[in-house]
C-alpha cells in the first residue's frame, strides 16, 4: 500500500497529493515478477463526472480479489504541468447516485507494488487495459530526483516513456484504448 493510499483511509484527510509519477507504456509484465514483488491487485472501475483540459472529477471503485471494496471521489487539477489529487472516500449510496451522471466509463486491472532498483525504492502502479492491448506503468519516488533516477533499461519489461504526453493521463486514455 502506498503512502498516498494510507492517507485516503482516513476520512478526515483531504489534502492534495503529488501526482507527478513518471509514466511508461510497457509490454505485459510477467505474473512471476508481480508475485515475486508482492503486488496487490484489484479491478478499478472509473467513472468521470467532469473532463476538462486542466482538471477532472471522477469516482473510482476498487474491487479487491478478497471481496473488499473502496470507493473514492477524486479531483485532479493540473497547474503548470504539475498534477495534484484530492481523494475522498464516499459511500456505496453516494457512488450509485454519482454514476448516474457519468460522462465516461473505464475498467482496468491495477497492480501496486514496491520496487527497488539500484538501492532506490519506488512505488509502482501497473495498469492492464482491455485484453492487455494497452499496459501502462507509473513509477513514483519520494521526490523528483528519485523519480528521475529510475532507469527504464534496467526494468525487466520493455518501457517507452510517455511522461507528459497528456493522451495517457486521466480520461484521455479512453481515446487511446478506443483507437486500438
Amino acid at each position: 500500500m502506498t503512502s498516498n493510499e494510507k492517507d485516503i483511509h482516513n476520512p478526515e484527510v483531504k489534502k492534495p497529493l503529488d501526482d507527478n509519477a513518471r509514466k511508461f507504456l510497457v509490454t505485459p509484465i510477467s505474473p512471476d515478477f508481480l508475485i515475486d514483488n508482492q503486488a496487490s491487485s484489484f479491478v478499478l472501475i472509473v467513472d468521470w463526472l467532469e473532463t476538462n483540459e486542466d482538471n477532472e472529477k471522477k469516482i473510482a471503485f476498487k474491487q479487491f480479489d478478497n471481496g473488499d471494496s473502496q470507493i473514492l471521489l477524486i479531483s485532479k487539477v493540473t497547474v503548470d504541468g504539475n498534477r495534484t489529487s484530492v481523494k475522498e472516500p464516499i459511500s456505496a449510496e453516494e457512488y450509485k447516485k454519482l454514476t448516474a451522471s457519468s460522462v465516461l466509463h473505464l475498467e482496468k486491472r491495477r497492480y501496486e507494488l514496491d520496487y527497488v532498483q539500484s538501492g532506490v525504492a519506488y512505488s509502482l502502479k501497473y495498469d492492464e487495459f482491455s485484453d492487455k492491448k494497452l499496459c501502462v506503468l507509473e513509477v513514483d519516488g519520494s521526490d523528483e530526483d528519485t523519480r528521475n533516477a529510475f532507469e527504464p533499461s534496467d526494468f525487466p519489461a520493455s518501457l517507452d516513456e510517455v511522461t507528459g504526453d497528456m493522451k495517457y493521463y486521466g480520461y484521455r486514455v479512453a481515446d487511446v484504448i478506443e483507437a486500438l
